[in-house]
């Protein structure tokens, strides 16, 4: 996964989840067992890593 270089670039990233679900935003944080994504510029999530598919960058 890329989610270590978009963690120190804070780049904009899409991550998709086992279940489909997509979210989009600005890595924040990435802790022990979540990813920390802001998304839509307001909202924080934490996304667990091990549900996590597919992270782009864009």
């Amino acid at each position: 996964m890329h989610l270590l270089h978009a963690q120190i670039a804070q780049q904009s990233v899409a991550v998709r989840t086992s279940k489909g679900k997509v979210w989009s935003g600005k890595i924040e944080k990435v802790e022990e067992q979540f990813v920390q994504l802001r998304y839509q510029s307001n909202v924080l999530v934490h996304v667990p890593i091990s549900v996590i598919e597919e992270v782009r960058q864009y």
